[in-house]
């Protein structure tokens, strides 16, 4: 079966052919953002023109009538994806957590429609109704990096077949599964608990959480429980650990563009794929005291002459100590996009 994966996306071209390199004379109530805006169609772009004319800028935050500035040029092309239900993914993983298959939809369609189309599957946006920033299963299927190694108060001991004879494939969506722990340890019926495993290592900032599932307790006796597996992103199996459910935390808002001078760098990427697509997950340091829900960064490389050529861009849905989580809401040109990869602050919500 075929392996790849599928968004809805529009694609945003600036043109078949770069820009030319174009001259710019600031005029009253201009700033780096309403320019970036009105030659590359996206504000988030102000850096491009704030390293070009930096000699010339004393602080982002003001220009001035008169000034004259230097436009260059930015990458072709750039995917995107637009702030609408067609903007929404859908990632169909088969029993091993390989197959990936698109699924097409219209803006309306509803999350149980899908499912009962295609069965198990995973159904979010990164954008989502309400004027939330991002939705909640977004922010939890992202994970996070950690150098705790005793997150999980249990494991999964065993799934639980109907009927007992039953040689089913792995863990899926609706079973009942057995766990090593029970009301001796603080589990409850009704509880609802997160399915995950330790990815791999992050340098000096641990390992990375793979969010693999919920489930939820129906029966729990002293040292045991059973629970119903209630979301499941990718394979679940035996010895996979359980995590306390904290619902994510949520903010309201569009992220609009600032200009702080606030850097990092990508430290991970979740998928081992060589070919980076929109909504691909990734980690960035810093984290909190620097970094917020919501933010949006440009994912850049240094150029020529002062010159910053932008790959892309990451919306931050998960912030920890050190580190963040987040989506890569573009891609621009036909660029790699690896760790190391310098990132600026250029969105903020509420900012």
């Amino acid at each position: 079966m075929k392996k790849f994966s599928f968004v809805i996306f529009i694609i945003l071209a600036f043109s078949s052919v770069l820009f030319a390199q174009k001259k710019h004379i600031v005029v009253k109530g201009e700033c780096l953002w309403f320019i970036a805006g009105d030659y590359y169609n996206d504000p988030f772009l102000w850096p491009v023109i704030y390293e070009a004319n930096k000699d010339s800028i004393a602080d982002p935050h003001w220009i001035y009538p008169g000034e004259v500035f230097v436009i260059p040029n930015v990458p072709a092309e750039q995917v995107s994806i637009p702030p609408t239900e067609e903007g929404l993914v859908m990632e169909v993983k088969g029993t091993k957590g390989k197959v990936q298959e698109e699924l097409k939809t219209t803006t309306g369609t509803k999350e149980e429609e899908l499912r009962e189309k295609i069965g198990e599957a995973l159904l979010f946006s990164v954008v989502q109704a309400e004027n939330y920033a991002f939705t909640a299963k977004a922010a939890l299927l992202a994970g996070f990096i950690t150098r705790d190694g005793n997150l999980g108060i249990g494991k999964i001991s065993k799934r639980i077949k109907y009927p007992p004879d039953f040689q089913g494939a792995s863990t899926v969506l609706g079973d009942d599964v057995e766990i090593n722990v029970g009301t001796a340890d603080g589990i409850q019926v009704g509880n609802n608990y997160v399915i995950f495993r330790y990815d791999k290592a992050v340098g000096r900032y641990g390992r990375i959480v793979r969010i693999k599932g919920v489930l939820k307790i129906s029966e729990a006796d002293e040292n045991v429980s059973t629970a119903k597996i209630t979301e499941s992103y990718e394979t679940i199996d035996a010895g996979d650990r359980i995590m306390e459910y904290t619902p994510p935390e949520m903010v309201i808002g569009e992220a609009t563009p600032i200009t702080d001078e606030l850097e990092g760098k990508i430290i991970a990427l979740k998928e081992d794929d060589p070919i980076i697509k929109p909504f691909a997950v990734v980690y960035i340091e810093p984290g909190s005291g620097s970094v917020q829900l919501g933010d949006v960064f440009l994912i850049y490389k240094e150029g020529t002459d002062n010159l910053i050529v932008p790959l892309g861009k990451i919306q931050i849905v998960d912030v920890r100590e050190e580190t963040a989580s987040g989506y890569i809401t573009s891609i621009m040109g036909k660029t790699e996009i690896s760790n190391g990869n310098k990132i600026k602050l250029v969105g903020r919500i509420g900012g």
